[in-house]
């Protein structure tokens, strides 16, 4: 990731689990989050290594689709001794396939296949923070007869 998207999201997450307030979501392109170098971030309890598996899901979907875009939903942070991480469990993928074939993709493997896969209509309260640290509303990617899907793993 990049540091100002990490002072960004640290904060917003930081922000919103001091007002109790989740109404808002983050997003961050696949490739920062999922980053399996990165151990600031950990998704569905990876932090290293066990992202490439995700990684795979996501280019086998890329294969299906080349204009799809995927982000990671972030939820919250770590703390442990000298060391903060944020982590997720979601994936938000704009995409022009159906959502038939985007369940097929995501529910190959049998070692991690998702707990829900659906389309999101409301994109209202999401952002994404770009590289720079911007906040971008999701709603503008929407696009190019692109449909809004959500993947999460419990």
């Amino acid at each position: 990731m990049f540091d100002k998207q990490k002072e960004t999201v640290l904060a917003l997450v930081k922000s919103q689990r001091a007002d109790r307030n989740y109404e808002k979501g983050y997003w961050i392109p696949y490739k920062d989050f999922l980053d399996p170098k990165e151990d600031f971030t950990e998704f569905s309890c990876e932090r290293l290594e066990g992202k490439e598996g995700y990684l795979a899901l996501i280019e086998n979907l890329l294969h299906g689709d080349e204009t799809a875009e995927v982000f990671v939903q972030v939820y919250g942070f770590e703390e442990d001794k000298d060391e903060q991480w944020i982590y997720a469990d979601t994936l938000f993928i704009f995409s022009r396939l159906p959502l038939l074939t985007i369940k097929q993709i995501f529910n190959e493997p049998k070692d991690i296949f998702p707990s829900d896969i659906g389309e999101e209509t409301d994109l209202s309260r999401q952002f994404l923070v770009n590289e720079k640290g911007d906040l971008i509303p999701a709603a503008e990617l929407r696009g190019d007869g692109r449909r809004a899907y959500y993947c999460w793993w419990d």
